[in-house]
């Protein structure tokens, strides 16, 4: 085997004219592509295609290849054959071809590693320096002295069979930048759907598997080329309609060169293009090792070279821009080669051009960005087109900035962790409207005391149950009957054998007559109560479990005990049995949300609920879950006030709240004390649904790795002003890691949901964490 060195001389190409019809994409070098600019040299080194299909082959060569540019657009035909497998499923399946771009400075002599693993996996990388971290101690596949790629575009079909599909990627040849699968297609399909076609790009690619003639099999790859093969005349194979946008926008000069490797890019066939030419006697078969390969060491020149026409590029400067949520405002330099005129336009309304909209030759675009109201960043592109060419420069915007979840204290306030109320009141209160800000409510006279339910608000974080019933709580013995759904066998009517701590058992069934016991809604049975109640500055909390649940061995229920008293916003309980270490305090100060009419409208004509979502200060718990079960799914809650002692008057404040959610369906409904007392009282027979769910708590629930993927499974609570999104980090595991977010945010849903990481370089000191954020907009 003959090898000789020379140094980088790209074959410079007579770019042809198309002055006719327009280059049709199929799979096939039409009559505007003029001759081939390269031939084949080399017998095949691996199997030679038999068959006649147009999707289907069982080998692999590149016979010629055919190139041009126009309007804006490199047109590219790679001749010959990509296995598939064969329909006689004899080949080797999905070969890759290779086509990698010089379009100027800052590439790649030698392929490194880190390549984008959204672009076949990341198998490029199976050519790089160490062959992918396999540690076979390679320098990685080397270019021709002067040839350092930009771009890669690979090109493979399969699986073996009848009806093949191929596949179109593109990489940035450069660590940890773009990449990704462009698309894919059926050959065989009728046009248009025998095409890919690229809808961010606007690569097409088509493929005619069909050639049986050019090079023959030789597995030592010696000198076949001319008659009888004739490889210079084969025209279907590969064929690629570029815009030079999606290859750097180059004016300049375009340089390529082109091989064919195995499925996974470990193997180089001898099929390169231009070709391994060391004269008559040349022989040069398959490469070992991809990742070795010097093709400045092996004779011939491997790259050819075109030149960009006038006006069929743009530059412009910068190609992207980043905003913080607040917008601004900033400016592109349009550098036009063929002082050919152009105009600007943006992709999206919160863009806006206010200069330089269009223009001839050189030029300067400003524009202006609208401020982002929502959570998740936005991207427009402003995009410059002219007679040929057309490129776009990126212009992306933060959302608004959320507030970290962190811990929440218990001092009578929702905290911004808490997100939107989980449930907002309907009706104004019948209970009184208080009118005292101070933190304990002062009981009614001139400052007009008052208790009302306005809004719900709830999460689970470590195991807690966080509540806040965002309202007031008169001191005047008034009662906040809470009850917790958080597994089968709760009583959906009330008993009178449930322990009978703050007069629980008043709610139950009765002998004398009144009722049969309160009845909640059909579907909600409570196993757990809490009650609040407030006393002068003082604030009660009781606990009980329901019967069947925490009884003795006689059957009797005895769980239910004072857990303690606090003072205003402070949840430490004292002189109480806390075993579980509840939380619970007061902030009575609310002079806001619902009024004092019991309808869905307020004296001024508003929705009740438009005030009372606003309402952020009330009752505040801290259950940990213990208390309550241990629960693991949904907790199911009902609430309401009541009269004091023994609790059986019963306001109209519940939530969920009573009401249709429908303001051209308006409801009114004073205390239901007013009927009878609360032993007698139905809600299923009230209009509206009088429970909520909160939890449960976010947690991830398996990350599974295929391949470059990895799949990332986490459960949400029941709450979509609760936000989630999944953050990658690599490294050694540390406090200063970057995360970096593999999506916009998620509302939780109560259920799982399910985020796909498609580009995992590396399967080890990779993290993923589930980020929960609030969001009350």
């Amino acid at each position: 085997m003959k090898f000789t060195f020379a140094p980088f001389v790209a074959i410079l190409l007579a770019i042809p004219t198309i002055t006719k019809a327009a280059i049709v994409i199929d799979g096939s070098a039409d009559t505007q592509y003029g001759p081939p600019f390269a031939s084949q040299q080399l017998g095949t080194s691996t199997f030679k295609n038999t068959e006649t299909n147009i999707d289907a082959a069982n080998g692999s060569e590149i016979d010629a290849a055919y190139g041009t540019i126009s309007n804006g657009v490199l047109y590219l035909v790679l001749a010959g054959n990509l296995d598939s497998g064969g329909v006689d499923s004899t080949g080797n399946a999905f070969d890759k071809l290779n086509i990698f771009f010089m379009t100027g400075p800052g590439g790649d002599h030698t392929l490194g590693t880190n390549y984008n693993g959204a672009a076949d996996f990341g198998h490029i990388n199976n050519m790089g320096v160490g062959g992918n971290n396999s540690m076979d101690g390679n320098p990685g596949l080397t270019f021709d002295t002067g040839f350092a790629a930009n771009y890669w575009i690979g090109v493979t079909v399969g699986g073996a069979g009848v009806g093949p599909t191929f596949y179109v990627n593109r990489e940035v040849i450069c660590s940890n930048c773009d990449g990704e699968f462009l698309g894919n297609a059926n050959p065989s399909n009728t046009p248009p759907g025998n095409i890919m076609v690229d809808n961010v790009f606007g690569v097409r690619a088509a493929l005619n598997n069909s050639n049986t003639n050019g090079v023959q099999m030789d597995l030592s790859g010696c000198e076949v080329n001319g008659a009888p093969f004739n490889p210079q005349n084969v025209k279907t194979g590969v064929e690629l309609a570029i815009p030079l946008s999606a290859i750097g926008s180059p004016t300049g000069k375009v340089s390529v060169t082109a091989f064919i490797t195995d499925d996974q890019y470990l193997t180089m066939y001898n099929q390169v293009l231009p070709p391994i030419n060391g004269g008559p006697s040349e022989c040069q078969g398959s490469f070992g090792s991809a990742d070795a390969v010097d093709f400045s060491t092996l004779p011939g020149t491997h790259t050819f070279t075109f030149t960009v026409p006038p006006c069929n590029a743009f530059q412009l400067t910068p190609v992207s821009a980043a905003f913080g949520s607040s917008g601004g405002s900033s400016n592109i330099a349009v550098v036009d080669f063929g002082s050919c005129p152009w105009t600007a336009t943006t992709t999206q309304s919160w863009v806006t051009i206010t200069g330089g909209a269009s223009g001839t030759g050189n030029g300067t675009i400003t524009y202006s960005v609208a401020s982002n109201t929502a959570v998740d960043a936005r991207t427009a592109s402003i995009t410059v087109s002219g007679q040929f060419a057309t490129v776009s420069a990126t212009i992306t915007e933060a959302g608004i900035l959320l507030p970290p979840l962190g811990n929440i204290i218990v001092d009578g306030i929702a905290e911004p962790a808490y997100g939107c109320p989980v449930a907002i009141q309907q009706l104004g209160t019948g209970f009184g409207k208080n009118l005292s800000t101070n933190l304990n409510n002062n009981g009614g006279g001139a400052q007009g005391g008052g208790s009302e339910l306005d809004a719900g608000y709830g999460l689970v974080l470590n195991n807690v149950l966080f509540l806040t019933f965002a309202g007031n709580l008169q001191n005047n013995g008034n009662e906040l009957m809470i009850f917790f759904m958080t597994g089968p066998g709760g009583q959906n009517t009330l008993t009178n054998v449930n322990p009978n701590i703050g007069s629980l058992n008043s709610s139950g069934a009765t002998t004398n007559g009144t009722g049969p016991g309160l009845t909640f809604d059909p579907g909600f049975a409570p196993n757990y109560w809490i009650g609040a109640n407030a006393s002068g500055p003082t604030f009660f909390v009781d606990y009980a479990q329901l019967w069947p649940g925490g009884t003795n061995a006689l059957g009797v229920a005895t769980n239910g005990y004072f857990v303690g008293d606090t003072t205003t916003t402070n949840g430490t309980l004292v002189t109480g049995h806390n075993p579980f270490l509840i939380q619970a305090t007061l902030n009575d100060s609310n002079t806001n949300g619902v009024d004092g009419s019991s309808c869905t409208t307020n004296a001024t004509g508003g929705a009740q609920t438009t005030a009372a979502a606003l309402v952020r200060s009330g009752m505040e718990f801290a259950i940990p879950l213990a208390a309550i079960g241990s629960p693991t799914g949904t907790i199911a809650i009902c609430a309401y006030l009541t009269g004091g002692n023994p609790h059986t008057y019963l306001s109209n404040q519940i939530l969920g709240p009573i009401g249709s959610n429908n303001p051209a369906e308006p409801v009114c409904q004073t205390d239901l004390g007013n009927v009878t007392n609360s032993s007698a009282i139905n809600f299923g027979n009230l209009p509206g649904q009088h429970f909520f769910y909160v939890g449960p708590e976010v947690r991830v629930q398996s990350v599974t790795v295929s391949n470059s993927n990895a799949t990332v499974i986490y459960q949400t609570e029941n709450n979509t002003n609760l936000l989630y999104r999944v953050e990658r980090a690599s490294g050694n595991f540390s406090t200063n890691l970057v995360w970096t977010p593999l999506s916009g945010f998620f509302a939780g849903t109560g259920g799982t949901l399910t985020q796909t990481d498609l580009s995992v370089t590396s399967k080890t000191n990779v993290y993923y964490r589930v980020r929960q954020s609030p969001n009350c907009q």
